[in-house]
């Protein structure tokens, strides 16, 4: 009886955790560069919403707001924020985020989860006359993020009159890929 019990119950967390791996959701993105007086970026501020599906399982947990996104948060620390920042092809080290919120936002008649963030750099980059790349995957294959045009991209007053974002979604892109490439290309 002891094996049948314990099998069953192998089995059970076997099919869970399949499950659990094929749960699928997509976060709408949008990216705020920052910058210092010496017209360094220094920052990327992210705003995810996510969707109504994974945002309803989220507040059914019976978890506060910010119970939320402390978890949220330090599982995105460990897959790296689903986000590399690169300089020319050249990976940009970023801190540890510290500043962080999650808020319950209405559009249409979804009540949906947004979660806003700010990547600091490591050190201060002078982006002028480079390509500044975003690009967001997930290793454990459940999120996509998606900026779906130039307008999440917000370069604000540093680097408005100096770059262009552009974004080009990946046709038959793999769950756990980039579905879209991010770059700002900026002139001298």
């Amino acid at each position: 009886m002891k094996k049948i019990t314990l099998l069953l119950a192998l089995w059970s967390l076997l099919f869970a955790s399949l499950a659990y791996a094929h749960f699928h959701y997509n976060i709408t993105a949008t990216a705020t560069l920052q910058a210092n007086n010496k017209k360094q970026l220094t920052a990327v501020g992210m705003e995810w919403v996510y969707g109504q599906e994974v945002s309803g399982m989220m507040l059914k947990s019976g978890q506060s707001i910010n119970a939320l996104a402390n978890g949220i948060m330090t599982d995105l620390v460990k897959l790296d924020y689903f986000t590399q920042l690169e300089l020319n092809g050249k990976r940009i080290a970023i801190k540890q985020v510290t500043d962080y919120k999650l808020v319950k936002i209405k559009q249409g008649n979804q009540n949906l989860l947004k979660l806003s963030f700010l990547l600091p750099l490591q050190s201060p980059l002078f982006i002028q006359g480079n390509t500044l790349a975003i690009v967001h995957t997930d290793p454990g294959a459940s999120a996509s993020i998606f900026y779906h045009h130039t307008n999440n991209i917000i370069l604000g007053n540093t680097f408005k009159s100096l770059c262009q974002s552009n974004i080009q979604a990946i046709k038959g892109f793999e769950a756990g890929e980039a579905p879209e490439l991010v770059r700002i290309s900026c002139n001298q």
